[in-house]
């Protein structure tokens, strides 16, 4: 069992348990004789989970009617029956300006203690959500439970549904488990350049013509936002098409587009689009079944009739969150949070249906000082906001990237209603938590308990992952290992209405995982491969990549070396690496006359060994890396300009924070290469450079070997190979064995 539970209440679980699966077994039986509703949204086929949130028997579909209709709790799935619709939207904006009893601190948003306003705001959504678990056993609903009178709208797509969830539950073993995690899926895709390839599925997802929601309302505001009620491309057709089948997918061709609102939404952005669009249909669908359930039960009870512990539907989890939005910094999030808002048919009812927009812009949409001297206020903007100036050379992707507020540590809930949209809401009150891994790891670290706030997290979505691998990724798995644990303290949870899979347990293999990535990395490909574990599976976007050689602004010799690895020696595969530099790479660094060397290390530990390695074979070289103060990486440069050191020592997460301009480097030594493939045509147009600061009369195009480029790589670092060379190329000089040397010019 998956609590400690007194002897009695073993048994009657027991009891409860056999009770059910003999119920789910006969709503199967019936359900592809009786009548499915008309109204009913169709599910997309092997979309087991989006069937699974109906519980045990309910309708995979609401009607718009459902939807815009019902008693005073449809505003909140967890609030209480009384009064009317509209009566219940008011009360709600009346009791955040008058509750004061004290949210829980430690998980509360990120702002909780700044001003009394906003405690009240999250106040409310706790006492909203906890007062309604008082009156839920009286509300329970009975559409999921056996003896449900709906029973006759059942879809014949639950069918599967129920079948997978009582395996899941209840039957799932070990062996079973391990079938899953070998099982392969492909994907056809005929003439594709890219495609997805799949593992451990049951079925394999179609492609779906249009999105396919829960509400009208949510199709018409798709259709207003994005101007189709279709797709906007065969890419967005394709991995909505996934994500709906709610299976784990990896997506490695994920680019952040500089364009943006007057509300600073992301625009024209197809893979953010499809993820809000999911993520919203999704928490529509989980609060209006736990609102219809309440809505049922309530009407039993009110015509007194018993509700037995069997007809009680299993619809909800230990807390409220479901879905987890995890971004690099502020500004990604903002832009995530203001296009979600964009697409949410909640946040355009009234005037007041979003609150705090203006905290938002404050928050995360605001620019965070400047860079330059000369600033001056940013056209639209307010006082107090600062654009940072560039300089020219600094590539768009990079001012897009860090565009507005760059912090890194922040978290804060976010509440749909029926009617309204609630911001800074405490975390057990909220339908989705956006939150960077700092943020959240620090707030996990406050108290034992502090993640149960993610014990029933149903979707993770990770955006820009290649961003926060350059902050720390080791934040990310101490995320995944305590999401979708048992939680440590049960608050304002009816547990007889708790999944089932839940409570054995079971819940990770019911978290979808959507890792958005501008590459792949063999970390993010092990999180992915070890840490996602969905029942429905996992897809993968293959990329074949072309290269970023013919980028290359100057003609110069280009020599790649291979590291001889073995599969087997990927533990020792930086002491191998060392070991290959000291006696083949530093020797000539140190035969070379000339200054002008700068060797570019890509893993910080990598960078402390080179370190030690220069100080003690007592080379002059100078440091630029991420922890170096602005001043002096400056002066670092400077000393390397004018050739009073002869190397400069740079690793990867300094060039991508700063975007420093070398001069006067007259060669590139690659100890490892950049997992960014756009920093290797950076870098070596660094030698033109250098080449026109010395003064002399050649020109760019006649400097034809005069400058160089040397590259370490291994067969463990195909990912890297392939991003700069091609895919191609990579795969043949990772598999010729005989001709370690690779020249390019």
């Amino acid at each position: 069992a998956a609590f400690a539970m007194p002897a009695n209440d073993r048994r009657k679980r027991q009891r409860t348990t056999t009770h059910s699966t003999r119920a789910v077994r006969d709503v199967v039986e019936g359900a592809a004789s009786e009548e499915s509703d008309e109204d009913a949204v169709p599910r997309v086929p092997g979309a087991a989970y989006g069937a699974l949130l109906a519980s045990l028997g309910a309708r995979v579909g609401d009607s718009d009617d459902d939807s815009d209709g019902g008693s005073s709790e449809d505003d909140d799935g967890r609030e209480g029956a009384g009064g009317s619709s509209d009566g219940d939207d008011a009360g709600e904006d009346e009791d955040e300006e008058s509750s004061s009893e004290e949210a829980d601190a430690a998980v509360a948003s990120e702002d909780e203690d700044e001003d009394g306003e906003d405690e009240k705001d999250e106040d409310d959504a706790a006492d909203d959500d906890g007062s309604s678990e008082e009156e839920s056993e009286s509300e329970g609903a009975i559409d999921g439970g056996g003896g449900d009178e709906d029973g006759g709208d059942e879809d014949t797509e639950v069918e599967g549904a129920l079948r997978r969830h009582v395996r899941l539950g209840e039957r799932l073993d070990d062996a079973a488990s391990e079938r899953l995690m070998t099982q392969k899926v492909t994907f056809p895709r005929d003439g594709a350049t890219n495609g997805y390839e799949g593992a451990n599925g049951l079925d394999v997802p179609s492609i779906l013509d249009a999105p396919v929601v829960s509400q009208a309302k949510l199709a018409e505001r798709w259709k207003t936002v994005t101007g189709s009620s279709g797709f906007a491309s065969a890419k967005q057709q394709e991995f909505y098409s996934m994500i709906a089948s709610y299976v784990d997918v990896q997506h490695g061709d994920r680019a952040l587009i500089g364009d943006q609102g007057a509300a600073g939404q992301q625009l024209n952005d197809e893979i953010l689009d499809a993820v809000c669009l999911h993520v919203v249909d999704h928490v529509t669908r989980t609060r209006n079944r736990v609102m219809k359930n309440n809505e049922a039960l309530a009407k039993k009870a009110k015509a007194g009739k018993k509700v037995m512990e069997d007809d009680l539907p299993r619809d909800q989890g230990f807390v409220r969150p479901t879905v987890l939005f995890l971004t690099p910094m502020r500004n990604v999030a903002g832009r995530a949070i203001m296009r979600l808002l964009d697409l949410c048919p909640a946040a355009h009812g009234r005037n007041d249906s979003v609150n705090k927009l203006e905290r938002i812009e404050e928050d995360f949409l605001a620019y965070e000082g400047s860079d330059s001297d000369d600033d001056n206020d940013s056209d639209g903007g307010g006082a107090g906001k600062k654009k940072k100036k560039y300089k020219g050379y600094v590539p768009e992707d990079h001012k897009a990237m860090f565009k507005g507020n760059t912090d890194d540590h922040f978290r804060l809930g976010m509440k749909l209603t029926k009617a309204s949209v609630r911001l800074y809401v405490d975390f057990f009150g909220a339908d989705i938590i956006f939150a960077s891994p700092l943020g959240l790891v620090t707030a996990l670290q406050d108290e034992k308990s502090a993640a149960d706030f993610l014990s029933a997290i149903e979707i993770l979505v990770i955006d820009h992952a290649h961003v926060i691998q350059m902050q720390n990724w080791a934040h990310v798995i101490t995320i995944a290992d305590a999401m979708n644990a048992l939680p440590k303290e049960m608050r304002d949870c009816d547990i007889q209405r708790v999944h089932e899979s839940h409570l054995n347990g079971f819940s990770k293999h019911l978290r979808q995982t959507i890792l958005l990535s501008a590459f792949q990395t063999p970390e993010q490909n092990a999180f992915f491969n070890r840490r996602c574990v969905n029942f429905e599976g996992k897809v993968r976007l293959k990329t074949v990549h072309k290269g970023v050689l013919g980028q290359l602004t100057i003609k110069t010799r280009q020599q790649f070396e291979r590291v001889h690895m073995k599969a087997a020696d990927v533990v020792n595969a930086d002491d191998i690496r060392f070991k290959y530099f000291v006696k083949n790479t530093l020797p000539r660094i140190r035969e070379n006359p000339e200054p002008g060397v700068v060797i570019f290390v890509s893993s910080y530990f990598d960078f402390v060994r080179v370190r030690n390695l220069l100080t003690k074979e007592e080379v002059s070289f100078s440091v630029n890396s991420e922890y170096t103060e602005p001043r002096e990486a400056a002066r670092a440069r400077t000393l390397f300009a004018d050739g009073r050191k002869r190397v400069l020592l740079l690793t990867e997460r300094a060039h991508f924070y700063f975007r420093r301009r070398i001069k006067a480097a007259r060669e590139i030594c690659f100890y490892s290469l950049p997992e960014h493939a756009n920093f290797y045509p950076e870098l070596v147009s660094y030698l033109a450079g250098s080449r026109a600061v010395a003064g002399s009369a050649v020109s760019v195009q006649e400097t034809t070997h005069v400058a160089g480029v040397s590259a370490l790589f291994s067969k463990l670092d195909a990912l890297k190979l392939e991003r700069i060379v091609g895919t191609a190329r990579a795969s043949k000089m990772t598999a010729n064995t005989e001709h370690p040397m690779f020249l390019f010019v």
